[in-house]
């Protein structure tokens, strides 16, 4: 049975009173990119100088070219200067360049052994001192002179290591990411024998493999050849069929990611052969129909209240759409376009109502996108727009609801007003 269009009517209603409004706003802070490089690249807190040289291969942006200064940090938590700062008129020329003209800074001691602005602190004279473990170098760029930020203004960073034991520090070496594996996996019976064969990529990666039936493992921890192969022998399988996955566990996982074969799926035991059964089932031959139920002849926002710098209102829209039809019939939907809202004379236009739709009861069912009231859509209900959609699926019932929010400006007049709300199924 065809069905083109179901219409419903619903009156919805409003009055409108007085209520109040609320706002909030956030802020942030950032680090830039760029490669910051020391020698030596490892020392001890007892050494004369931290630093022979240091370098940052980007220069200062305005307005954040007042100040240049390097620091130490360690969890996050500033634990003092490194160098003294540097600014446009402080820095010699045999000090090197310091960034604030746009140009990469560099610094190197041996152009004067006393360049404080390479280093002029040992580690232990921290205002707070390191804890063994990771820490990091910041090289900052100010927007001022007189109240350098370091909470707002641009750094780059050069992830370092302190044994505070030993007193030893070092440049953090580069983290290498394990190598990605793959696995897939082939089975092959002969008679009640099962050969299970998973094939790791890349073949250099080291580690075991174990088979599984379902969740059983029916092999466990299986060597990798230098091939990158594992195999297993199931000697007695039962008839029927069997699927098998395979799973590769890296010995060391810092050098090689886990990962899943596929299934697969083997007959073991009997002959089989297989025929085709057809039959013929007409359009229509199963009956069925689209049917819209349910809707209410009103829906009661109630009395509107002023908040946030509109008279505001709402209340509940329900709805039942009853799908019987086959399943190769087009998929359903319901829509729904408001009116304007009249009391006697005075007109509110409907496009300050919108909508949150919900449906429950139907698992192939969808429910519509929110259409929020004007202003924050430009026509609101008053633009056609989806309620529920779903596909037919034996005989499936949706409850579909909308929560209707009426907006309106605060300066409409006051009186009881209704507008026509159509319901659509097609």
């Amino acid at each position: 049975m065809n069905i083109s269009k179901k219409i419903a009517a619903i009156a919805v209603a409003a009055a409108l009173t007085v209520g109040g409004l609320t706002a909030a706003q956030s802020a942030s802070a950032a680090e830039i990119p760029g490669t910051l490089a020391v020698t030596p690249t490892s020392g001890n807190v007892s050494d004369t100088y931290l630093f022979d040289s240091i370098s940052l291969s980007v220069g200062a942006v305005a307005p954040n070219n007042l100040l240049a200064g390097t620091f130490a940090y360690q969890g996050g938590v500033e634990m003092g200067s490194l160098a003294n700062a540097r600014n446009a008129g402080n820095v010699p020329a045999t000090a090197g360049t310091s960034g604030l003209n746009g140009q990469p800074a560099f610094h190197d001691r041996s152009i004067s052994p006393t360049n404080n602005f390479v280093s002029n602190k040992q580690l232990t004279a921290l205002t707070t001192p390191l804890v063994t473990g990771d820490w990091e170098l910041r090289w900052y760029y100010f927007a001022s002179t007189t109240a350098p930020n370091r909470l707002t203004d641009p750094y780059v960073k050069l992830a370092m290591t302190f044994d505070a034991a030993t007193g030893n520090w070092a440049v953090k070496a580069a983290t290498v990411p394990a190598v990605t594996t793959s696995t897939s996996l082939t089975a092959l019976a002969t008679g009640s024998a099962v050969t299970l064969t998973a094939t790791v990529s890349p073949a250099t990666a080291v580690g075991t493999v174990t088979f599984f039936e379902g969740s059983t493992a029916v092999a466990s921890n299986v060597a990798i050849n230098g091939s990158g192969v594992a195999t297993a022998n199931l000697p007695t399988v039962a008839d029927g069929s069997h699927t098998y996955t395979a799973s590769f566990v890296p010995t060391n996982v810092a050098n090689f990611t886990a990962s899943t074969s596929g299934t697969a799926t083997v007959q073991v035991g009997g002959v089989q052969a297989t025929t085709n059964v057809t039959t013929t089932i007409l359009a229509g031959a199963g009956g069925g129909v689209l049917t819209l139920t349910g809707v209410p002849a009103t829906v009661a926002l109630g009395t509107a209240t002023l908040g946030a710098g509109t008279l505001n209102a709402s209340g509940t829209l329900n709805a039942v759409v009853t799908d019987s039809r086959q399943l190769d019939y087009p998929a359903w939907s319901l829509t729904g376009q408001i009116g304007d809202f009249t009391s006697g004379t005075k007109v509110l236009s409907g496009k300050y109502l919108g909508w949150t739709p919900a449906v429950t009861g139907a698992p192939n069912s969808v429910a519509g996108a929110v259409v929020a009231p004007a202003p924050a859509t430009v026509n609101g209900l008053k633009t056609i727009s989806t309620l529920a959609t779903g596909a037919p699926n034996d005989v499936e019932v949706s409850n579909v609801s909308a929560l209707l929010q009426l907006k309106a400006p605060k300066n409409t007049p006051a009186g009881n007003y209704s507008a026509v709300l159509t319901l659509t199924l097609i």
